[in-house]
């Protein structure tokens, strides 16, 4: 299983320091190469503190692109990374938090692809976004690698009540799209066997716990 190592931050605390001494996971899975066969180089590393998940995403792709600039907009055309997780609660509810290049975020509570409950204003600025390419957006380029650190606060999870993310276990998969690039492509971080794209599946998330 994979364990969410607990940080406790103090105000001192360098989130590029911390995220440069986490082991880092590769989001290279590609479900579907008759479709799209591109694999850009996508890593991630995790943690939290008790109240908030911290997700930084390094990536390195042939092509990156950021024209929505409004929160709530379809950032999947975009370069984009996305965390789907459930919480243990067995009710079926998942969250899918998606989020654009240049910090852009999309996230909804849901039970599949379509029976979904978007996020409200004021419940997506429980979630944080810090990207290293900036906030402006911009049409496809070629990028230097580039990060985006996520920042999800127990409050997001608008659905479930939860005191502490400390012992609890979840299910989850990560994502790298970019479904409007001019080389689109759909990698996971753990396979999805199925016969065409599709992301909402929580069938095939994985169990993590947090530590």
């Amino acid at each position: 299983m994979f364990v969410i190592p607990f940080i406790a931050l103090s105000s001192t605390d360098s989130l590029d320091k911390v995220f440069d001494t986490l082991p880092h996971e590769r989001i290279c899975v590609c479900n579907w190469p008759d479709v799209a066969s591109y694999v850009p180089d996508v890593k991630f590393a995790m943690f939290h503190d008790g109240d908030n998940i911290y997700i930084r995403y390094s990536v390195n792709e042939q092509g990156t692109q950021a024209r929505v600039s409004e929160p709530g907009g379809p950032v999947y055309k975009d370069s984009c990374l996305e965390c789907f997780i459930s919480p243990e609660a067995g009710d079926g509810l998942y969250y899918n938090f998606e989020v654009n290049c240049i910090g852009k975020l999309d996230y909804s509570c849901r039970r599949n692809r379509t029976d979904t409950t978007r996020a409200t204003e004021a419940q997506r600025a429980y979630v944080k976004t810090i990207p290293s390419l900036g906030t402006e957006p911009f049409e496809e380029k070629k990028c230097e690698p580039w990060t985006l650190t996520v920042i999800i606060n127990k409050k997001a999870f608008c659905a479930h009540e939860i005191d502490s993310f400390r012992g609890k276990e979840f299910k989850m998969n990560l994502y790298k799209c970019g479904d409007d690039l001019k080389v689109p492509h759909y990698v996971s971080w753990q396979p999805i066997p199925i016969e065409k794209p599709n992301f909402h599946r929580p069938d095939f998330f994985v169990p993590v716990k947090f530590e």
